[in-house]
């Protein structure tokens, strides 16, 4: 009469760790598909809202030390990555790329206010969010690797970058 029940509780802890892989990669799924969804839904072409600033950061992103193809530019009209960033950070965020998001691999999404600042400081945010796009892979290391990659990066391009006047 023991048996039956013994291969029962075996089988329980046998399946328990596979019903939690099997929920862990259903809430990856399923948050990966809310932060894909919620970009689409919460960001603005560039181009749309201000042409002449998409020329300005496309030309930025023409550089020949991005060697990443075309750049789509967004602007963020209140995505989770912004109202979440106040929770973990006391600065605001000017800009990032979801470089690890498939449909957004080369997309830079800038906030409303950072539209608003003078040109070294859009070159210098569009330059570091490049430097993200341009890292990679490289960046599952740790964030100051990440951020240190994106910086000097951003520096390099700067360096080389003209700087132009977006037209009015």
């Amino acid at each position: 009469m023991r048996r039956p029940k013994t291969k029962r509780l075996l089988r329980i802890l046998c399946l328990a760790p596979v019903a939690l892989v099997a929920n862990l990669l259903l809430t990856i799924v399923i948050a990966y598909f809310v932060f894909v969804f919620d970009i689409y839904i919460n960001t603005e072409k560039l181009s749309e809202v201000n042409s002449s600033l998409n020329s300005f950061c496309q030309n930025i992103a023409d550089n020949p030390n991005f060697t990443k193809g075309p750049v789509i530019f967004r602007v963020d009209r209140g995505t989770l990555v912004y109202r979440l960033n106040l929770y973990f950070s006391e600065i605001g965020l000017g800009g990032y790329s979801p470089f690890f998001l498939f449909p957004h691999h080369r997309t830079v999404v800038l906030s409303e206010k950072e539209l608003k600042r003078d040109n070294l400081v859009i070159t210098t945010t569009v330059a570091h969010e490049l430097g993200h796009i341009q890292g990679g892979l490289k960046h599952f290391g740790t964030v100051k690797e990440m951020e240190s990659y994106a910086n000097n990066f951003a520096a390099k391009i700067t360096k080389t970058q003209p700087q132009k006047e977006p037209q009015k």
